[in-house]
């Protein structure tokens, strides 16, 4: 079963829209933040946990500015943290970093399922109990890809979950290949026989101007009183800020991985462990262009559109030569000072990546990549779309 998402961009027109509006995403946060409380007191006083049907119950009558199944999906969302912290504790991680939910919200997403949300004549209806029912016009260059399953009610935006039975996932072609990730080359890959290096720059410039932009935006709410009109003004304009530039790094990202299963259709993918704890031993603007990287979010994207990503060890990958198996450091090129080879950096780590996918160590004598495929994200600048950079070895 596969699921897809379609977001639509919208924002309330009247005022009756707008307290509809305020009113249940509020109540969301409400319902949240009195689930954070209690399951903090009954840890404290070490009480049995309650079951699903038991919040439930609880929650029955108590949240009238949300449709029934709304509640049902918070308390849902909410197990589902708890119980995966408390996973993640039982294997050892660090409590400090395995936190159970926290965080107390003012507004938060309202999720309906497809027993709340209709759609009919070209609208979405969304109930949210005596608040009111939101009426949302989808615009006719959407069309839905299978059964609409749940909506999701967010910040200027709608996001709807459909299932797609009859969607064929890839099928296996045999073909293994190596991905090395990275920030200013944000995926290489290869087969052995040939190398695709995807440019991170345009990503990575995205994620800087957002930084920027959000460090100003706070600087200039931090002169303002809190929960004042101004400072609320600009707390919806970081917020849309920040959606717009999530939107523009998706798109990157898929387009990034759409070229990777383009080259290699139907092969299954080694990549290497994401390096967001090689962070600790870097300078602060390194660590933080390491730890924005959207490592997760690549993996996922190349475990479905291709046959499956399996995550590896990649541990000194870019340092070893995958001819002779000498180790040294180097820059953007790899020059071996033993046998001679010169090869860009993420190549040899997607070289040795894939040699640890398939033999589970660091092997030399690997072929190396005689082509190697220079590309963008999107249509590379001063180029026209369609043509490509190819350099031979």
């Amino acid at each position: 079963m596969v699921y897809r998402t379609v977001n639509i961009n919208w924002t309330p027109k009247t005022e009756t829209q707008w307290r509809t509006y305020n009113e249940a995403r509020k109540e969301a946060a409400r319902l949240w933040n009195d689930l954070v409380k209690r399951h903090f007191r009954i840890r404290r006083r070490g009480l049995k946990w309650p079951t699903k049907s038991r919040w439930e119950q609880w929650a029955k009558g108590r949240y009238p500015k949300l449709h029934s199944q709304t509640v049902q999906q918070i308390i849902g969302e909410f197990l589902e943290a708890v119980n995966s912290t408390r996973q993640l504790r039982k294997k050892g991680a660090d409590p400090d970093l395995a936190k159970y939910p926290w965080r107390f919200f003012r507004y938060r997403d309202v999720i309906y399922t497809n027993q709340g949300a209709r759609i009919r004549d070209g609208y979405l209806y969304l109930p949210n109990g005596v608040a009111g029912t939101l009426r949302i016009k989808i615009p006719d260059s959407v069309t839905l890809p299978g059964r609409l399953m749940e909506v999701r009610l967010g910040l200027f935006s709608v996001t709807l979950v459909c299932e797609c039975p009859d969607e064929i996932a890839p099928v296996p072609s045999g073909k293994e290949i190596g991905v090395d990730l990275g920030v200013n080359t944000i995926v290489a890959a290869t087969d052995g026989a040939q190398a695709v290096v995807i440019s991170g720059r345009e990503i990575k410039s995205e994620v800087r101007r957002r930084n920027k932009t959000l460090a100003k935006l706070n600087a200039k709410q931090a002169t303002k009183q809190k929960d004042s009109r101004r400072s609320k003004r600009i707390q919806r304009r970081k917020k849309k800020f920040l959606a717009k530039s999530k939107r523009r790094i998706k798109d990157m990202l898929h387009k990034t991985t759409r070229k990777v299963a383009n080259e290699f259709p139907g092969a299954t993918v080694y990549v290497g462990k994401p390096f967001n704890d090689a962070a600790q031993k870097m300078n602060r603007k390194q660590a933080q262009q390491v730890s924005q990287a959207c490592n997760s979010q690549i993996i996922e994207m190349l475990n479905y559109k291709l046959a499956g990503a399996i995550v590896v060890e990649e541990r000194y990958s870019s340092q070893t030569c995958p001819v002779c198996g000498h180790r040294s450091k180097h820059k953007r090129v790899y020059c071996c000072s033993q046998c001679g080879l010169v090869l860009q950096r993420d190549c040899v780590g997607a070289v040795n990546i894939l040699s640890i996918g398939q033999h589970s160590a660091l092997l030399p004598g690997r072929n190396i990549p005689q082509v190697i495929k220079y590309k963008y994200p999107g249509p590379s600048p001063g180029r026209p779309a369609g043509t490509r950079q190819v350099a031979r070895h």
